[in-house]
């Protein structure tokens, strides 16, 4: 999904620094809904200075480079790799020694006092590097590092991002902004600058823009080009599919003018020669013959004119173009692409050549242009900083630009053609929404489409219904879960701390942790005010010394809690405390049991499910376990107390916390086909990470080498991560200490209740019936039976097949990323077995007409043999 991220950095600049910075993130699709955020960025001189220091060494070795292959090279040569596309600022009339003339054509680079005479390419390396690191330090400043997270956050690695720098400081605009990192772990985004004052352009000419729909109109105009050689860029031009191509060859102004004024307008103007900015005035001009140099202003009104006719695009391939880009920019044009320094003409041409590969065959205008200039980069070691040099303008209230896609055409056959051996009753029924399938000549209609992808819907469904779908959608559903990015989702959740008994604690205080010893860490814990400790530790009876002192702590602080096991029925050592009192019992007291799938062959049970209470009295065999109330529930509903979330049960029997209801699993929900109905658990929406919590080890909090702000106000959850505790489960994300699943479970129900984060859901049903699902499916199953209707080569549709379950699968990946669970699995079977059920009924039609047309014309046939 292409995204718009948009910086505005106010006023200031690098001297002063940037006290009110706002970023715009958003999508073009327009149910994401916009995000924007302020900051600020420090002043920063040195950065100016040190991308001064390297436009002066860039310009100073180009001229030493130029020099050494003017001495080298044949003085019979015209052109050189070398030369720049720079103003000359000679009489072209007057004879002019070589030397001159190179001399002449870096008299425009605007050496600083301070000039470079002398430099190497290793310096010059390092203070490219000198720059990115520079640039990195500022954009990583802790007033600016917390937008950077927030994009990082909402914005996919593989997400096409436009990023858009508002400023009018020409030292801001100059800065090498694509050494950003951010674009390092972002291969589909580019950078382009803009001015904070800018409109959309309102157009005229609207017939003639969409007689051009289908191709692109180009403007080339190969201006003074002495010691250059454009015509290499005139013969680019005229290679690139679906475009018209107007060439003016050193134009006068005049003829410049009435060509911008062109009634059919331009899609882009391109121009090749020589140009510079002057930094006096910060304009941009160019030489469009040997003796004209003009401004972008003393072409503002035929300008103006073109962009009103639908002019998109403008490509400086010349030197010096910011100034260019500036002047243009308050004419809004929709985008430009310039280059920040003099360029060597091999380099203007290599650009040139990349970036229309790519644009005219389907890339986006960004990407094109980011692929160009980092393809640059294979000329460095000629030309260093090649890569730095093309700059996109863009006007953010426009539209980028896109190449046009090749036209389509298809075979104008007649009705009344029909071929010879077809009988009557083979025409298509027109009103019956169908069409006679040239491929094997048989009757294929809309009719067949529903009856055979319904067909299919119920069969896959009846299926699933019986239970035999439900361990391949478990397991295509843990895979769809395994596959979320991280990056999508905080890293931890802020409300938790899991203090991990590991192996080497037991080493050090044995298995299992004697009393005192628990007693202890939780009296270290309390020091530092949390919410609610959870232990997932069973203490039935006394585990070494201390058992007054571990009694103790529960009767001091009631927001402690331990656990017990209904699941192991009379064994009492998985029972609650035998000191308890009653009140203990119930508000002190979670169950530890987590909820599995039984699956042969696993050595662990997989954990898609959480279970929040139970009615003990259902309960077969009586357990010791009395508590109703899962572990996870009660260290939720403690922590969730003190922002006031009452806690409720709905009239369905439901759990209600603060305004986010628990509903209960359905007997048949998603690919579960075999669930009771009645108990209170719902799907378990696992974190993006395995490991959703900060964590620490027994060791670390009883020597307290930990910071309290890991404990204060948050829920606790002690347990054995030691294989010898045998507490493990299979999940999405692999192997799992118990410990860790009600982790998952805790921060799943208290994030759902402070911050919104949706829990798993499933298509609508009623009850039993999964009507949605149903929905989705079938129409799955339709586009495998339109398939087969519409196309008729085999590779074309086995091809166009691969596409649509792709695309299936990517659908159902979004949904998950959003906590929807679809029918992936049966949507794959229906669209599968439609597709193959439409076209074995087609051949067998075919067959049967064959049969009957053989019967029919057998006389016929046997009376020409006599």
């Amino acid at each position: 999904m292409e995204a718009l991220v948009v910086f505005n950095l106010g006023q200031g600049n690098c001297q002063t620094g940037l006290p009110n910075v706002t970023v715009r993130l958003q999508r073009a699709d327009e149910s994401y809904p916009s995000l924007q955020w302020t900051g600020q960025l420090p002043p920063v001189p040195e950065l100016e200075e040190t991308y001064r220091r390297w436009r002066s060494l860039y310009k100073a070795l180009h001229a030493r480079l130029g020099q050494r292959f003017r001495e080298q090279r044949n003085p019979s040569s015209q052109n050189s790799p070398y030369w720049h596309r720079s103003t000359l600022d000679i009489d072209s009339s007057d004879p002019v020694h070589e030397s001159a003339q190179f001399s002449a054509s870096m008299r425009s680079f605007e050496f600083d006092a301070d000039v470079v005479t002398n430099v190497s390419d290793a310096e010059f390396q390092s203070l490219c590097e000198q720059i990115r690191s520079a640039l990195n330090r500022w954009l990583g400043s802790k007033e600016f590092v917390g937008i950077e997270q927030q994009l990082r956050t909402h914005s996919a690695p593989d997400a096409s991002i436009r990023v858009i720098v508002e400023t009018d400081d020409p030292c801001l605009q100059v800065l090498p902004w694509h050494l950003w990192a951010f674009f390092d772990d972002y291969p589909k985004a580019e950078i382009a600058l803009s001015k904070k004052q800018y409109r959309q352009v309102s157009l005229s000419g609207i017939p003639a823009q969409e007689a051009r729909a289908q191709i692109v109109r180009i403007l080339a105009v190969l201006g003074h080009s002495e010691g250059i050689d454009v015509q290499q860029d005139q013969e680019l031009l005229k290679q690139i599919p679906r475009a018209e191509v107007v060439v003016l060859e050193e134009p006068s102004r005049a003829d410049l003018n009435d060509s911008l004024w062109n009634e059919q307008g331009w899609d882009v103007l391109f121009f090749a020669g020589h140009s510079t900015s002057q930094s006096e005035d910060l304009s941009g001009y160019l030489a469009i013959n040997s003796s004209e140099r003009i401004a972008i202003s003393d072409l503002k009104h035929a300008l103006k004119g073109a962009i009103a006719k639908g002019l998109k695009l403008a490509i400086f391939n010349s030197c010096d173009g910011l100034g260019l880009g500036r002047a243009l920019a308050d004419l809004n044009i929709p985008q430009m692409i310039v280059m920040r320094e003099p360029i060597a003409d091999r380099v203007a041409q290599e650009f040139l050549k990349y970036f229309l590969q790519a644009f005219s065959t389907g890339a986006t205008f960004y990407q094109s242009v980011r692929q160009a200039r980092e393809q640059l980069q294979g000329l460095e070691g000629e030309f260093p900083g090649a890569s730095w040099l093309p700059v996109i303008y863009q006007n953010p209230a426009e539209k980028t630009m896109m190449w046009p896609n090749a036209l389509s055409f298809e075979a104008d056959v007649s009705d009344s053609a029909q071929p010879s051996g077809v009988e009557p009753d083979e025409e298509v029924d027109k009103n019956d929404g169908g069409q006679t399938n040239r491929r094997t000549g048989s009757r294929l209609t809309l009719r067949h489409c529903l009856l055979a992808s319904f067909s299919a819907t119920v069969l896959v469904m009846g299926f699933r219904f019986l239970g035999v779908l439900q361990p391949v959608e478990l397991a295509a559903y843990d895979h769809l879960m395994r596959s979320r990015p991280s990056r999508l989702e905080a890293s931890v959740d802020s409300n938790l701390l899991v203090v991990e008994i590991t192996d080497e604690d037991t080493e050090t205080y044995r298995y299992p942790i004697e009393d005192g010893i628990l007693a202890e860490a939780i009296e270290q814990l309390h020091r530092h005010q949390p919410r609610a400790i959870g232990i997932d530790l069973h203490r039935h009876q006394p585990n070494g010394s201390g058992r007054n002192d571990l009694i103790r702590q529960f009767q001091e602080h009631p927001n402690v809690f331990t656990v017990c096991s209904f699941e192991h029925g009379d064994r009492t050592i998985y029972s609650h405390p035998a000191e308890f009192s009653p009140d203990q019992i119930r508000n002190q007291v979670g169950f530890s049991d987590i909820q599995t799938d039984a699956v042969e062959g696993n050595r662990y049970p997989p954990v898609r499910r959480h279970l929040l209470s139970y009615d003990p009295t259902l309960l077969t065999n009586k357990s010791t376990c009395a508590t109703p109330f899962s572990l996870s529930l009660q260290l939720s509903h403690a922590f969730l107390a003190v922002e006031g979330a009452e806690v409720i049960v709905t009239p369905d029997g439901d759990w209600q916390l603060g305004s986010v209801i628990l509903k209960r699993l359905a007997a048949r929900t998603g690919g579960y086909q075999d669930q009771d109905g009645h108990s209170n658990q719902i799907l378990l929406n696992y974190w993006f990470n395995a490991k959703p919590a900060q964590r620490i080890t027994l060791t670390q909090l009883l020597t307290d080498s930990i910071n309290e702000n890991l404990i204060r106000d948050r829920v606790i959850l002690i347990g054995t991560t030691d294989r010898v505790g045998r507490d493990y489960f299979e999940t999405p994300y692999g192997t799992m200490p118990g410990v860790w699943v009600h982790a998952h479970m805790v921060s799943q129900v208290v994030h759902a209740v402070l911050h919104g984060r949706s829990l798993m859901w499933v298509l609508p049903q009623q009850g039993w019936l999964q009507w949605g699902d149903f929905l989705f499916v079938w129409v799955w199953a339709m586009l495998g039976a339109m398939l087969v209707l519409r196309i008729r080569p085999p590779w074309i549709l086995i091809l166009s097949g691969g596409m649509i379950i792709l695309v299936l699968y990517g659908t159902c990946w979004l949904f998950i990323l959003q906590s929807g669970w679809m029918p992936l699995i049966p949507s794959l079977l229906s669209f599968v077995l439609a597709a193959g059920a439409f076209g074995i009924y087609g051949r067998s039609k075919t067959q049967q007409q064959i049969f009957s047309g053989l019967k029919r014309k057998k006389p016929v046939f046997e009376a020409t043999r006599q």
